[in-house]
């Protein structure tokens, strides 16, 4: 046999090779489909790809997992938040680099669902909220001498040297006694916004229909400093979870105890 032969031999074989690979792929692929649970409820060979394309980017987004009965149950180690399937209904995890939750959004007793118990949690990578006093005081010095007009600060917690930071975020127009919109602040690498914070001037503090708007998106500490004229002012503090709120109880006294007197 000469080279000529050998070579039309050897790309005869290549061809057979790459058929044989590629009936095996499409067989592999359709025993995968055929034995593997749907992520989402459509006929993946009838449904628009674009759309999808577009519902498989949400569940990336935010995904669903079950709770393991028998397994060890893994919690999220990056930032981000999913919904988890649990033995009594549906609960929500948010991981950031300074929080980590599980709350329970659905509770349903009537139908047994096989999976797993799960326990919710709320867990500070910087411990208790009293860790940032020093700034929470610093805040409510500067809210009383604005009063009434509201004023608003940032709570920054970096995560490398686990200290915090105050940084006031300038107005997007001029504040009022009723009203404060204000810009971002910027954060550096290993930044994280913690806590927001605003003041009701002469009010008492709570959270406003406003308040529940401009929050509804979020993952952070929100708190509202009001009645800013009396010796101890109050306070309102919440976690807020992507529209989820929870309460959070801050002693008011805490933050504007008055300084010892000096000799």
């Amino acid at each position: 046999m000469n080279g000529q032969e050998l070579t039309t031999k050897f790309d005869e074989l290549l061809d057979i090779t790459r058929q044989s690979f590629a009936i095996f792929l499409a067989q592999t692929e359709q025993a995968i489909r055929e034995e593997r649970p749907l992520l989402l409820a459509v006929d993946e060979a009838a449904v628009d790809p674009d759309k999808l394309a577009l519902d498989m980017a949400l569940v990336r987004a935010a995904p669903v997992a079950v709770v393991p009965m028998h397994s060890e149950f893994q919690p999220l180690e990056q930032s981000g938040h999913r919904f988890l399937i649990a033995r009594d209904g549906m609960y929500l995890e948010v991981r950031r680099p300074w929080l980590h939750v599980i709350q329970q959004l659905t509770a349903q007793p009537a139908v047994r669902m096989p999976y797993g118990a799960i326990e919710p949690k709320v867990e500070f990578g910087f411990g208790k909220i009293g860790t940032s006093l020093e700034e929470l005081r610093a805040f409510g010095e500067i809210a009383r001498l604005k009063s009434p007009i509201e004023s608003a600060a940032s709570l920054i917690w970096n995560d490398e040297t686990r200290e915090w930071a105050i940084r006031y975020p300038l107005p997007i127009g001029e504040p009022t006694t009723g009203h404060i919109q204000f810009q971002q602040v910027l954060l550096a690498e290993r930044e994280h916004l913690a806590i927001d914070l605003h003041s009701h001037g002469l009010s008492p503090a709570y959270f406003s229909p406003t308040d529940d708007k401009d929050d509804a998106g979020a993952v952070k500490i929100s708190g509202v400093f009001g009645n800013l004229d009396q010796p101890v002012p109050t306070v309102a503090f919440r976690l807020c979870l992507l529209g989820l709120f929870i309460p959070l109880t801050v002693p008011a006294a805490k933050i504007f105890e008055a300084a010892p007197a000096t000799a």
